[in-house]
């Protein structure tokens, strides 16, 4: 079914409100991976008015697809559908971090979060002071051949050689955009489509966020790495040991810092 078939059958509702409408299909009523629907459909997206990428998602704890944006247009939002194949599909406003270059070309594969900007201060609810769930993060310009991605977040300002590692995340696969706030801290995250968690510096699986002493403010890298190979860990593998399954697989390493200071 072609983006345009779609969009007249499913009758083009605002995309905005697109995962909170009741009527939306359920994940159960899709017929095939969330990965083969966006394969037989990227093309068609990427060609709508200001789409600048596309990819997999969650919403409501599922799996959807996501179309990133660099700014929302009442054309866009009247072609795309609301669902595709049984998945619903959701509008992500990225600005211009993730747009074209004007010459055309390749996006810069960059990294950014809904809840600090670059360089910015980390709220408290993603760390140790607060609820301790992991930010939401989202990208763009994924680089050709990428198969799978790695996260991990680290404090080099910890007073410990090496830094202190935070958050280890792997073989997410190469058709996401996006990681939700607060994702699970469990080994295996069967709604991220099977992305492993490694073990942190607080001999942890998954997220726990900043907790510096107090003092000066710490600086909190999250790094997301772009694979040309799945690394096929088992869950709980520590930094050095993902670090070493990286090497000669790295196609490109996209960066955010956040800061934090306990007084």
């Amino acid at each position: 079914m072609s983006v345009r078939a779609a969009v007249r059958w499913l009758g083009a509702a605002a995309l905005a409100a697109a995962c909170a409408r009741a009527d939306l299909p359920k994940q159960g009523d899709a017929t095939r991976p969330i990965a083969d629907v966006l394969a037989a459909h990227q093309d068609s997206l990427l060609a709508l008015p200001g789409v600048v990428g596309v990819g997999v998602g969650e919403c409501r704890g599922a799996p959807c697809l996501i179309v990133m944006a660099a700014r929302r247009s009442s054309e866009l939002e009247r072609r795309l559908p609301a669902t595709l194949e049984g998945y619903p599909v959701q509008l992500r406003v990225t600005g211009a971090f993730t747009a074209r270059p004007a010459t055309g070309g390749s996006m810069a594969f960059t990294l950014s979060s809904k809840a600090f900007a670059a360089n910015a201060s980390i709220p408290k609810k993603h760390t140790c002071d607060g609820a301790d769930v992991s930010p939401p993060l989202t990208w763009g310009g994924t680089p050709a051949g990428t198969k799978a991605f790695a996260l991990i977040n680290d404090d080099p300002d910890a007073p410990r050689p090496g830094g202190w590692v935070h958050w280890v995340l792997y073989d997410l696969p190469a058709s996401w955009v996006e990681l939700p706030e607060n994702v699970p801290k469990q080994e295996a995250v069967s709604t991220l489509g099977g992305a492993r968690q490694g073990k942190n510096d607080f001999g942890k699986i998954g997220f726990n966020g900043s907790c510096p002493p107090p003092g000066k403010p710490h600086h909190y890298h999250f790094k997301l790495y772009a694979l040309d190979a799945v690394l096929g860990l088992k869950s709980g593998a520590t930094r050095p040991e993902v670090e070493r399954a990286m090497e000669g697989h790295v196609l490109g390493i996209a960066e955010i810092v956040g800061i934090y200071q306990r007084r």
